[in-house]
């Protein structure tokens, strides 16, 4: 059995260590499929826009139906063996489409198929690993290990698309593909490595009903009035943000009249902001402890977001928008490693992979309800209008945090 933590840095546990390498291995094998599926897809499949849309869209429905399942099955079974299960069958997946397209097999239904099996398993990935997570690690290590692993995610969606379309550039498709097996492999023998036992799985209630039970986490979310306050805060502001990629993209494009090279660097740089605020969450948090972090880091986020309708064209408004979108990326990354573990403080263990999985299923379903309604506003109006409607959303969900139980000693206790 490996000692924990002794330190105020997650990595000082070993055991944390083997799973961080598991969820960067785990990452950095979707990043090298978001590359790949567009490009099988389009240049050897010849797919038309229309059913390329429809790939993407059967992939999201199939995460909104099986996120409430996938919770419920995680909850009550041990989670290594599920996160490993995931691992191999998202593996197995991506290998059986490469051999199909190397041997000039495949068709378009297997597409559906595995990117359909691959959100299934997305999904109960996440909810056993949010409930593994919180298990592994002493509380006053939490907030340090989400920042790290959100610091792993965004290192794999800065590199990840880099890496892929290099590889398929020299060699093919199938080969990224084969290159996303293997790290969904390794990540799977990261977990089953780790080296500390893990505990029981909590027991499930007796003569509950199941279709009851599966919802319980989201039941939970919303008869506590602190996490109800923090889910809703963290819905406007999931919705708002999901609005804000589209909306920027005409607004740089269309209005402002950026280059190609300008519009790339937008996209990428301030992605660093995300990484670095991820990695500094735990030293914050540790100073101002989680309450106060989630607070002032949510009000520290927000003036970044007035910057973007007050951007004028040329360079100037080139650098404003650069660090506008750093700053935005900096401060949510903290609120975002601070919140969840936060939520994990307040959450009891029996509802942990529920209520995570209702989460995300939430977070999912409040880019499609804002968008279409920015997405009018801006056709109506103009682009910076709805860039002021999303600067009052990000405003409103600072609001409606519980500021005065979030800045009090009881803000971890419900």
């Amino acid at each position: 059995m490996s000692a924990r933590a002794t330190s105020g840095d997650a990595f000082s546990d070993p055991a944390f260590r083997w799973l961080w390498g598991a969820t960067i291995l785990a990452q950095t094998g979707s990043s090298l499929g978001s590359v790949a599926i567009p490009l099988i897809a389009i240049n050897e499949l010849g797919m038309n826009e229309a059913t390329v849309a429809l790939l993407a869209t059967s992939s999201a429905v199939v995460l909104l139906v099986t996120a409430f399942p996938a919770g419920y099955i995680a909850e009550f079974r041990r989670k290594r063996p599920l996160m490993i299960g995931a691992g191999l069958v998202r593996a197995t997946t991506f290998a059986v489409i490469a051999i199909l397209l190397l041997t000039g097999s495949l068709h378009v239904a297997w597409m559906f198929v595995a990117l359909g099996l691959n959100a299934a398993m997305q999904i109960l990935f996440s909810s056993a690993s949010s409930a593994h997570t919180k298990s592994l690690l002493d509380p006053e290590h939490r907030a340090d290990a989400l920042g790290k692993l959100q610091a792993a995610n965004w290192t794999s969606l800065i590199l990840g698309p880099v890496v892929a379309g290099v590889i398929a550039g020299v060699s093919s498709p199938a080969i990224l593909l084969l290159g996303n097996a293997a790290a969904f492999i390794l990540s799977a023998a990261l977990v089953r490595g780790i080296p500390r036992p893990e505990g029981p799985a909590p027991a499930r209630g007796k003569g509950a009903r199941r279709g009851r039970e599966a919802i319980a986490g989201a039941h939970f979310l919303l008869r506590e009035p602190m996490l109800r306050r923090l889910f809703l805060s963290w819905l406007i502001f999931a919705g708002a943000v999901a609005a804000l990629t589209p909306i920027t993209q005409v607004f740089y494009i269309q209005d402002l009249q950026f280059t190609e090279v300008q519009y790339g660097l937008l996209m990428g740089l301030p992605s660093l902001g995300g990484l670095i605020g991820a990695w500094v969450t735990g030293r914050i948090a540790r100073r101002w402890q989680l309450g106060p972090t989630v607070w002032w880091s949510s009000i520290l986020r927000t003036p970044w977001y007035l910057l973007f309708p007050l951007a004028p064209p040329g360079i100037s408004g080139f650098v404003m928008l650069l660090l506008a979108f750093t700053g935005v990326l900096f401060f949510s990354s903290i609120t975002n490693s601070a919140m969840g573990a936060l939520r994990m403080e307040l959450t009891p263990d029996h509802l942990m992979s529920r209520s995570s999985a209702a989460w995300g299923i939430a977070t999912m379903g409040a880019g499609p309800a804002l968008i279409p309604i920015l997405g009018f506003l801006m056709q109506a109006t103009n682009a910076r209008t709805a860039l002021w409607a999303i600067f009052a959303l990000v405003m409103v969900s600072v609001l409606v945090l519980p500021a005065r139980r979030l800045n009090s000693e009881r803000a971890t206790e419900l």
